[in-house]
């Protein structure tokens, strides 16, 4: 077997890419304990979508909710 036959077949069966809505450009790091790691590891255990998305939708949810209270403060 040759060097391309070995290592075509993972460039070539990838999936496919994302849509640009989808499409994640950069990464958030959060710092925690090994202890509350674990809390959200069990918590994500039987989440198909996973730990990161799980994670995303709870810190957009409290952002957007941040800013629009924010928002509506700063129109008083």
């Amino acid at each position: 077997m040759t060097f391309s036959e070995l290592f075509d077949y993972n460039i070539l069966m990838g999936r496919p890419r994302k849509s640009g809505r989808l499409l994640m450009d950069t990464d958030l790091r959060i710092p925690m304990t090994t202890e509350q790691k674990a809390i959200v590891t069990e918590a994500t255990a039987d989440d198909p979508e996973g730990m990161a998305a799980w994670v995303r939708a709870i810190v957009l949810e409290a952002a957007r909710k941040k800013n629009a209270r924010r928002l509506a403060k700063g129109k008083q």
